[in-house]
This record gives C-alpha cells, sequence and structure tokens, in this order.
C-alpha cells in the first residue's frame, strides 16, 4: 500500500504551502522510514504517513484518500492533519486540545511528523527564514505536544527526544554564533 501512496503522491500537485524558508513540512518519506525504524509496519498508519501532507498542501480531500486507499488511511491523515486555514497559534492551541483524544496511529504519525520536523530545524537544512528563537519555541511545543499524548511507542519516544535534544544543540549553537 505504501508504493501505491508513493504514486498517488506523485500524480499531486503542491499550491505552494511547502515554499522553502516558511514553513517546516516533513519530508513524507522521512516520516514513514522513522515509523518503520520505531517498528510500526502498519499498511493504513505507513500509507498515511507517505500522504500527510496532502490535505495541508496539494488540493487532495479526505474523500480523495478514502476513494484510493480506504477510510482508515483517510482518517489517520485527517486526525493528524492541521487546518491550514487557521492561524499558526490558533492550530497549536487545536493541536493539543484535540491530541489526547487522537487514536494511536494519529498519534504515531503526528509523533514522527514532529521528530522529522525536529531534525529537519536543527539540521543544515532548516527553513532559514526561521529565527533561532522561533525555531526553540516549537521545540518546546513539540515536547509538550509529546508529553500530552504519551507514549504509543517507546522506541518512537526516545527517537523524538532524541531528535529534540540534538536540534536544541545545533539551533542553540546557531544563535550563540549569530551574538
Amino acid at each position: 500500500m505504501a508504493e501505491k501512496a508513493v504514486a498517488f503522491r506523485a500524480s499531486r500537485r503542491s499550491t505552494g504551502l511547502d515554499e522553502p524558508g516558511l514553513y517546516c513540512i516533513p519530508d513524507p518519506m522521512e516520516v514513514a522510514r522513522l515509523l518503520i525504524e520505531a517498528g510500526e509496519g502498519d499498511p493504513f498508519l505507513l500509507a498515511a504517513a507517505v500522504l500527510h501532507d496532502l490535505l495541508q498542501s496539494a488540493g487532495t480531500t479526505e474523500a480523495d484518500i478514502a476513494a484510493a486507499f480506504g477510510a482508515e488511511t483517510a482518517f489517520i491523515v485527517a486526525e493528524a492533519t492541521d487546518h491550514p486555514q487557521l492561524s499558526v497559534s490558533t492550530r497549536k492551541v487545536l493541536r493539543m486540545t484535540l491530541a489526547p483524544h487522537m487514536s494511536r496511529k494519529s498519534r504515531l504519525l503526528k509523533l514522527a511528523q514532529l521528530a522529522v520536523s525536529a531534525r529537519t530545524i536543527g539540521g543544515p537544512y532548516a527553513p532559514p527564514a526561521w529565527k533561532a528563537k522561533q525555531a526553540l519555541e516549537y521545540l518546546d511545543w513539540i515536547e509538550r505536544f509529546a508529553d500530552l499524548v504519551g507514549v504509543p511507542n517507546p522506541t518512537l519516544q526516545a527517537i523524538l527526544l532524541a531528535e529534540l535534544e540534538g536540534a536544541r544543540l545545533n539551533v542553540g549553537a546557531r544563535l550563540a554564533s549569530d551574538r
């Protein structure tokens, strides 16, 4: 099913939400790889990982995903998707409010997305428009979110914590060099 998701994804066009430097949308293949690394092999979850950003950036609907991959995959994607029409601060508050009520698979997907985002923010290809202070605040938010949703997979939790630590070190070093 993951191979079908890759082909489906390739057929969709981005609407520009992934414009370099403005957003930190995690690479779908990295999200899927991270879930596999954490021992998750559910085909619906892995397809959702590949498709996770299409509702935000490619004009794809939940119905499109359901028609191609079934209701379970569409549900996982929809439940883990932030609504791009809302402000960033509203999305973060809404995500924190809904987090404890998310399904296990959606929590896994969201945590994997956030781990990849932390890796990106702390890495050499961090969105250049992000200031170090903004990046550190986002990393703190990721940690609060992870604490709120609990531990659906201990390996994924360990990976996320390691990514957060590495990202904080790298962003802190960038902040110090900017002074």
